[in-house]
């Protein structure tokens, strides 16, 4: 069975779960300041504030509070700043996406791919147990004989796979423009890859966006560039 992607990122947040519990139980003993004296009566009771005085005949007694030193605490403190910027780290590297200078296009393109299918994936089985979560709760509250009588078409539930920025640039933007407004692609395909490419939202459908356009009045000083013929 392969190693799950995630499963430093569980490792680390017990290792993290641990320390802070030995930190806090530390804290819970240490933080606060704890009176002592010697040379008082041992029968005595002894209040702390303002409004009493500690008085004794005996020579050389004396009165204190005891308080944490040490680095004991410190440690905890340091090895939790640890675990929490490997979590950090391993975080990071299910989404990096960063560019290196030494990449061609294609190289990039391919090392996008494999870091992103990793999240990608965690992703589609997190899907998966949603769906089957919420089709057990809809058959519960349903009149489905069996829990396998509900479909997607009753409940579904989806989770977001696009970790990527893949913005169109301007170039990209003129050079498809140019080629539907000599007739190499149809509206459709235009749109479509203004959609792919995170340029139109993904939810508006092509005929809404046709219909917006049509209502929208063109800009100020901005001439309406001819469209193929038959569109």
């Amino acid at each position: 069975m392969s190693k799950s992607p995630i499963e430093d990122i569980v490792a680390a947040n017990l290792d993290h779960y641990r320390l802070n519990t030995d930190y806090k139980h530390g804290m819970h003993f240490t933080a606060l300041p704890t009176a002592f004296v010697t040379g008082f009566d041992k029968t005595a009771q002894l209040r702390i504030g303002s409004t009493t005085a500690w008085v004794t005949d005996t020579l050389g007694a004396t009165a204190s509070y005891l308080e944490f030193k040490g680095d004991g605490l410190s440690t905890f403190e340091r090895a939790l700043d640890r675990v929490e910027r490997l979590l950090a780290v391993l975080g990071s590297r299910l989404l990096e996406s960063q560019k290196r200078v030494s990449e061609s296009a294609e190289a990039l393109a391919i090392r996008q791919a494999g870091e992103s299918s990793i999240i990608a994936g965690i992703s589609t089985s997190v899907t998966a147990s949603m769906n089957d979560v919420l089709r057990w709760v809809y058959w519960w509250h349903s009149t489905e004989a069996a829990p396998e009588d509900v479909t997607a078409g009753h409940i579904s539930y989806e989770l977001n796979t696009d970790f990527e920025a893949s913005l169109m640039s301007a170039t990209e933007i003129q050079a498809l423009v140019a080629a539907w407004q000599s007739g190499a692609i149809s509206r459709d395909t235009l749109l479509h890859n203004f959609r792919t490419g995170e340029i139109l939202p993904p939810a508006r459908t092509n005929e809404q966006e046709i219909e917006l356009i049509r209502k929208e009045p063109p800009p100020p000083n901005v001439t309406v560039m001819p469209q193929p013929a038959g569109v």
